[in-house]
């Protein structure tokens, strides 16, 4: 039997992890959060996910700033990393893509069945 897959969400607004979180277990996945990017780097770096999935804008960090601290303490490249914000200017969308994201999800365009379809997609098939 193979472990659940572990996901980690970094989000600030709490209805919106609660959703997320309530979503993503009932589908089997292992769910840990945080309310902000810096929350978010301890939560990473003690849980070692298999996916984060990662809000733009918060306080005490942004999404890009988490993404910029994570590349230089993780030594975990497995990690599969989605953004999923409302904030979506193309110079965003790029750098978070040279920094490795897998994908770039505008929030309003997604429901949270969708999100859980997308996380899905980048797993090997014996996670899913």
């Amino acid at each position: 039997m193979t472990k659940p897959v572990t996901v980690l969400i970094v989000e600030d607004d709490e209805l919106l992890r609660e959703i997320y979180t309530m979503k993503l277990k009932l589908e089997g996945f292992d769910v840990n959060t945080a309310t902000d990017g810096l929350d978010g780097l301890k939560k990473a770096s003690a849980t070692e996910p298999d996916v984060i999935l990662l809000d733009m804008l918060m306080p005490r960090m942004t999404g890009l700033e988490f993404l910029k601290a994570y590349q230089l303490r993780t030594k975990h490249p497995h990690v599969k990393t989605i953004i999923l914000s409302n904030k979506s200017t193309s110079a965003e969308i790029n750098e978070a893509k040279t920094m490795g994201v897998r994908e770039y999800l505008i929030k309003s365009q997604h429901t949270p069945q969708e999100i859980v379809t997308h996380i899905k997609s980048h797993l090997e098939p014996e996670q899913v």
